[in-house]
């Protein structure tokens, strides 16, 4: 199973330890997962979403028996909402005022699940700071479903240690299109046109004709094209796992049209 890793490679991506994944398995917080023929566990997406929201609920005050006790409900808005407002009033009284306006913000979402992604990521603050919050809301107001793809994948990528410099690259874009405004509203059109993609079947031409523009695009900024191509990205099995992660969050179109985004970046035409 190429999207399957073993426990030691699972432990490095999560920032865990040994002792730590194995007590989780202990006391039923982290299920066992598949083992393979060998009797090795193998862990997947499942098992990384998990991992995530331990660690949300843990940046939240919560201790194991009580993530424990909520992990299984954790869809049922109202049971979150109680879960806050009862964690809310301990750290009041604690006086642990960081830890109450994370709570208030969670309280505030529309949509509540305590496996959402709430919070800015730490990628998604340095883009912030470097492109300047009147560039990140005029993002948000022309492209809101890509700029809320792009929180969610972030968020994804800063939770797991995959192995690539990845911040890096990500600053480099930002510091680039902060000092050519004009082509980054060329971006943000062909974002707004991305994110339409979603409402498209996979085979639809549009998604192939949008690749090739793109491309063009990207071929069209020298210094954006090396930074792209030189990208290592991931290894396998670690691409798999990421890409099976994703895929919650783009669509097929999505998907087939970053495949095909790729593709015709690497060839020579």
């Amino acid at each position: 199973m190429e999207n399957r890793i073993k426990i030691g490679e699972f432990i490095k991506l999560t920032g865990s330890t040994l002792k730590t994944i194995i007590y989780y398995h202990k006391i039923g917080l982290l299920p066992e997962p598949e083992r393979s023929l060998g009797g090795y566990r193998l862990y997947g997406p499942a098992e990384l979403n998990r991992m995530r929201l331990i660690k949300r609920l843990k940046s939240l005050g919560l201790d194991l028996q009580r993530i424990k006790e909520i992990m299984g409900d954790l869809q049922n808005p109202r049971t979150s909402q109680e879960v806050l407002l009862s964690l809310r009033r301990e750290l009041l009284s604690d006086m642990k005022a960081l830890e109450v306006a994370k709570i208030d913000i969670l309280l505030g979402e529309d949509a509540l699940l305590l496996d959402e992604d709430s919070f800015d990521s730490p990628s998604f603050q340095m883009i912030t700071e470097i492109l300047g919050e009147d560039q990140i809301e005029k993002y948000a107001r022309i492209c809101p479903d890509i700029y809320d793809q792009h929180r969610k994948l972030y968020g994804i990528l800063d939770d797991f240690q995959w192995g690539e410099d990845y911040q890096e690259t990500f600053r480099t874009l930002a510091e680039y299109f902060k000092a050519h405004p004009d082509q980054y509203q060329l971006a943000l059109d062909s974002g707004a046109r991305w994110s339409r993609l979603s409402q498209l079947h996979e085979d639809d031409p549009q998604i192939e004709a949008l690749a090739r523009e793109s491309v063009a695009f990207v071929k069209s900024m020298p210094q954006v094209k090396e930074l792209i191509c030189n990208h290592s990205g991931m290894k396998k099995p670690l691409e798999s796992l990421y890409q099976e992660m994703v895929a919650s969050v783009l669509s097929p179109a999505q998907i087939k049209y970053n495949q095909l985004f790729e593709k015709f970046l690497s060839s020579e035409d």
